[in-house]
């Protein structure tokens, strides 16, 4: 296209016109590659230096590392948080003095809380112009001073609006530390993605062995404390007959302590994250070469993307997230009803299994650290559907025919399958879609709550009205739906990325001071054209 070099040479040293900016596209070409392979060799280099040597001598490269790990930390007391609420109801109804139906509003409000959070703060997020890390810092200091107080939140309208802010503190630091990962990491984020939710695995699955020493002990109470993927579910089998009515037999609560550790782990996220948004050395927009290129594919998977598109996508995206977190958590706070009701397990076998679907969640998003430096982000978001439904169908069929080994393998495979999906999502989203800013990452936590909101009120009806086995039916049909969803974005998203190979930003401007001069009059018009077929 346009001149050839020789042409070009010609024409600037014609004394009848005087080019002053003049971009040809081939050269453009050989540029682009030129620097593609320089990136690469980069790279390379890079992954031979080694972490640790590249830690003493990068000095960006050693402040995100360690806001990496800040985050990663805060999302370990985001977990322990969870696991905590769980063994801890039965003493905030003693605190309170309140029924069970009364401390509901403690689930309610923080779920509310959580919503509101997830907007609020992600709107924040991208409108903040200084160091992004303190969204997350003071998110992570809010819910220490939470913490801290809700031990003696002795009235009840005090408590839930206590738990709404908890709800707040969490939503918005899951928000803002998903979204500060990936914009300082943007492509090579994965691995911090997903450890960043092993980090919360790990710290939901601690906290209730450290919260039940201090809870208040009962007479005739027998306490079956099953860890979910999110949160732990605490199933408490009472002999009292004034348990409901907000009357305790038991003796003054001492759930002051465990949360007092937990502000404390809050207080120790905390300061790291003030300190390293303090000490900060780099720019907000544009920090190195690497950088660079970052800022520049960013604006290339958007220059092209009408709001309408974008908009699409995130629908989809958004459906097929809450379509997963909704079969997460109904798995996780059903399946030990499911085994006691439907297959007449005992309490300790349906905890047990409830255990080995936990071990295998934590075990996998362990794993998914290093796969997800092997594989593309798709590629293991279709194995891992797949490998779901697989899980669901043989759950299904073992429930049917009675065969409770299956109950057990088939259990273990579900909560592999179901580790990785949400961070992938992320990743693939930021890698072939669209940026993840602040704004989108709230979008998606957004669904996963409405989904995990939604889904356990039909499930319950389905399951207390018709028959235990809707566990099963309602389980496999979603899985199957969730495939058919991820093919929809899939096919999309091959379309946003073939539009974006497409196009290539060209500039050519041409000056002369014969403006009819017939050859200024080509360019013009083989630019137009250029323009017209992308």
């Amino acid at each position: 296209m346009g001149l050839s070099n020789e042409e070009f040479s010609k024409n600037k040293s014609s004394p009848q016109h005087d080019f002053k900016d003049l971009e040809v596209n081939d050269n453009d070409v050989h540029i682009e590659e030129r620097e593609g392979l320089n990136k690469s060799i980069l790279e390379e280099d890079s992954e031979k230096e080694g972490i640790l040597a590249r830690l003493r001598r990068d000095a960006i490269y050693r402040e995100k590392y360690l806001i990496s790990l800040g985050i990663m930390w805060s999302f370990f007391v985001l977990g322990w948080t969870m696991g905590q609420f769980g063994p801890s109801l039965l003493d905030l109804r003693i605190i309170t003095s309140t029924s069970l139906k009364q401390a509901s509003a403690f689930m309610t409000g923080h779920s509310v809380g959580i919503l509101v959070g997830s907007v609020v703060l992600g709107i924040i997020f991208d409108k903040m112009k200084q160091e992004k890390t303190y969204c997350v810092a003071w998110t992570v200091l809010t819910m220490m001073f939470i913490l801290a107080v809700i031990p003696w939140c002795y009235i009840y309208e005090l408590m839930v609006a206590m738990h709404v802010f908890k709800g707040l503190a969490g939503g918005g630091l899951d928000t803002t530390g998903n979204a500060l990962l990936i914009s300082i990491w943007r492509d090579d984020g994965k691995s911090f993605l997903q450890s960043i939710q092993f980090a919360f695995a790990i710290g939901g699955a601690i906290s209730p062995f450290v919260t039940s020493p201090f809870l208040a002990p009962e007479k005739d109470m027998n306490i079956t404390s099953a860890i979910t993927g999110n949160e732990s579910i605490a199933n408490y089998t009472n002999n009292a007959t004034t348990s409901d009515s907000g009357d305790f037999p038991w003796t003054e609560s001492r759930l002051y302590v465990p949360y007092s550790i937990a502000a404390f782990l809050a207080l120790t996220a905390t300061v790291p994250l003030f300190v390293l948004a303090c000490t900060s050395d780099r720019p907000t927009d544009v920090l190195t070469k690497s950088s660079e290129d970052d800022s520049v594919g960013e604006e290339r998977k958007t220059q092209k993307l009408s709001t309408g598109i974008n908009a699409f996508v995130l629908i989809i995206l958004m459906v097929f997230l809450g379509i997963d977190c909704a079969m997460e958590d109904g798995f996780n706070n059903f399946l030990a009803i499911f085994c006691v009701s439907e297959l007449k397990w005992t309490k300790h076998m349906a905890s047990n299994v409830t255990a080995v679907f936990w071990i295998s969640f934590t075990i996998a998003r362990f794993l998914g650290i290093f796969l997800v430096r092997i594989f593309k982000p798709i590629k293991l978001i279709f194995f891992l559907i797949v490998l779901m439904i697989i899980g669901f169908a043989g759950f299904f069929t073992a429930a049917q025919f009675k065969f409770y080994e299956g109950i057990w393998i088939s259990s273990a495979i579900v909560g592999l399958a179901m580790s990785m999906i949400f961070p992938l999502v992320f990743a693939w989203t930021e890698e072939s879609i669209l940026p993840v800013t602040g704004f989108v990452a709230s979008l998606f936590l957004i669904a996963c709550s409405l989904g995990t909101m939604i889904n356990p009120i039909v499930l319950g009806f389905l399951m207390e009205n018709s028959t235990p086995m809707w566990f099963p039916y309602l389980l496999l049909g979603e899985s199957v739906i969730t495939f058919l969803v991820l093919c929809l974005v899939w096919t999309v998203a091959s379309h946003i990325s073939r539009l974006k190979n497409t196009f290539r930003d060209v500039k050519i401007e041409i000056r002369s001071e014969d403006q009819d001069n017939p050859e200024h009059k080509n360019f013009i018009a083989e630019s137009e054209l250029n323009e017209e077929r992308l």
